[in-house]
């Protein structure tokens, strides 16, 4: 089995663990990404120098301009529209991480 380490950015470059951020090896792990900056993540068992490792954005979510303009019936709506940004970057992150834990589990790398 492989482990998935987050490390810093000179980790993922070189490909080292040293200093390492973070180590999951279950492969049913999941790895929250709470805070808006870029997460780097590399395989270890030497994986990494063969291209196992991805890095990750994460945005802030923009802030909401308050208008005058707004109905009480806009606002409701704009709040249920809310989580829907949410998901969409939890779906990008699901894209991103699955394929890297798919390929440390050793399933899907040849």
């Amino acid at each position: 089995m492989y482990n998935v380490f987050e490390v810093n950015e000179t980790g993922y470059d070189n490909c080292t663990t040293e200093g390492a951020l973070g180590n999951w090896s279950s492969g049913k792990d999941f790895i929250a990404l709470d805070h808006a900056k870029r997460y780097y993540f590399i395989c270890g068992n030497g994986q990494c120098y063969n291209g196992m490792k991805v890095s990750v954005l994460v945005h802030p979510l923009p802030t909401p301009t308050p208008s005058s303009s707004l109905t009480a019936n806009h606002s409701l709506s704009s709040r249920s529209d809310s989580p829907s940004v949410y998901r969409r970057g939890t779906l990008g992150f699901w894209v991103l991480i699955v394929p890297l834990a798919h390929f440390c589990s050793g399933s899907g790398w040849i």
